[in-house]
């Protein structure tokens, strides 16, 4: 057993392994907006992880509207680090990180306010809302 040094570490670095996968997410090509149902990497603070996750552009920015949320395969959560808000099922969790690694992410937004300015208003939809519990 480490110290609660040692585990706020790991928790930094698996949210930095989380922030990674979302900016890839983010840079994913434009040309696949018009598709139905977009692959993305799964946003899990697993290193070695390479599974797909397949969402709409709607549920994807859902998602995104809050920097501390990521989503990831079922089964891919980080109980340590992040609550699990919803689920599709066979599909996606979407989680909420807390604490140090909720600060990473956070800070890490490629969305934040100065690339938001920059990037501008996408024009994208904003119709798709979870399923109620």
């Amino acid at each position: 057993m480490g110290t609660n040094g040692e585990k706020q570490e790991r928790e930094r670095q698996a949210a930095l392994n989380q922030a990674l996968r979302r900016e890839v997410n983010e840079r994913r090509p434009e040309n696949g907006e018009d598709a139905e149902v977009v692959r993305f990497v799964c946003e899990c603070s697993d290193p070695v992880c390479e599974e797909l996750v397949s969402l709409t552009i709607d549920e994807y920015e859902f998602v995104r509207r809050i920097p501390i949320r990521l989503v990831v395969r079922p089964g891919h959560e980080h109980h340590e680090s992040e609550r699990v808000l919803m689920e599709e099922p066979g599909r996606f969790l979407v989680v909420e990180k807390f604490g140090p690694a909720g600060e990473v992410v956070a800070h890490l937004d490629p969305r934040g306010p100065t690339r938001r300015r920059s990037r501008g208003q996408t024009g994208r939809s904003r119709d798709w809302h979870p399923p109620p519990r």
